[in-house]
């Protein structure tokens, strides 16, 4: 049995077409000279005996020119089979022929661009299950503007909570402290009850974090040396909270901006 393990490893390996190889629309592996080496014959729409097609099917990453997408593992499957190309071609890119994990990374994409894609199981050499398709779009070449720094958000009346401005979660919010013993609050609001992390980062000097419920109570607070990043990780039910960002003895900057983003996790 060591020896037919180690024989199929083999067949496997020198099986595995390179990356990126254009194929027609029509086209399967198995049905030219140049494929007859490659896994199991693959049948489209349908599966081959007991070879189930990947689902649960996204794509993550998504940049102008790169993305990534993404499958659920297959019970019995040996490698994975994954092909794309953009909606409006007839041909079919091989982006790998024979890969062990559940993702492969797309590069050279075209901005601003839908882009199909699908993947199938080889379950062995001879055996192989139906395509499993999805979509996704590439963003826009445009590069998003650069935050002002001091952002707006950062308001002069931000030095206690009542002063607080309201900020959105999953984005960066910048702001200084400026002068020596400024103390910036912002304010959030968590829709439902869940996970949250709440980061301070792009430090230039030694700046704390911690946040408060609506109530003015501190239920979380991060307190790192120097210019290291701060984080606060949280269960919360749905609610006001809100953020303060303060220095350690003097530090302060006039023109260098730290970030704070409260990221939703589970929450919403």
């Amino acid at each position: 049995m060591k020896q037919f393990g180690w024989m199929l490893a083999l067949a496997i390996t020198t099986g595995i077409a390179s990356c990126h190889k254009e194929i027609s629309t029509n086209e399967q592996p198995g049905n030219s000279s140049s494929t007859q080496t490659e896994l199991a014959t693959q049948s489209t729409g349908t599966t081959s005996g007991s070879c189930i097609a990947p689902d649960g099917l996204s794509a993550s990453n998504i940049a102008s020119t790169t993305a990534t997408v993404n499958w659920n593992a297959v019970s019995g499957a040996l490698v994975y089979t994954v092909q794309y190309k953009p909606s409006s071609s007839a041909t079919w890119i091989v982006a790998s022929s024979g890969t062990y994990g559940t993702s492969v990374n797309l590069y050279s994409l075209s901005a601003n661009t839908t882009y199909d894609w699908r993947v199938y199981t080889n379950c062995s050499l001879s055996e192989a299950s139906g395509y499993s398709n999805s979509q996704f779009t590439t963003s826009g070449s445009t590069p998003p503007p650069v935050s002002a720094c001091p952002g707006l958000d950062d308001v002069s009346t931000n030095g206690s909570i009542s002063g607080a401005a309201a900020i959105n979660v999953n984005t960066d919010v910048k702001g200084t402290i400026a002068p020596v013993n400024d103390i910036d609050h912002y304010k959030f609001t968590i829709n439902s009850y869940g996970t949250i992390n709440v980061w301070l980062t792009t430090l230039p000097a030694n700046y704390d974090l911690a946040v408060f419920n609506s109530s003015g109570t501190q239920i979380g607070i991060s307190k790192n040396k120097g210019s290291k990043n701060e984080s606060v990780s949280l269960i919360v039910e749905p609610g006001i909270y809100y953020v303060k960002v303060f220095p350690v003895g003097n530090a302060n900057s006039a023109t260098s901006c730290y970030t704070v983003r409260v990221q939703t996790i589970t929450a919403t």
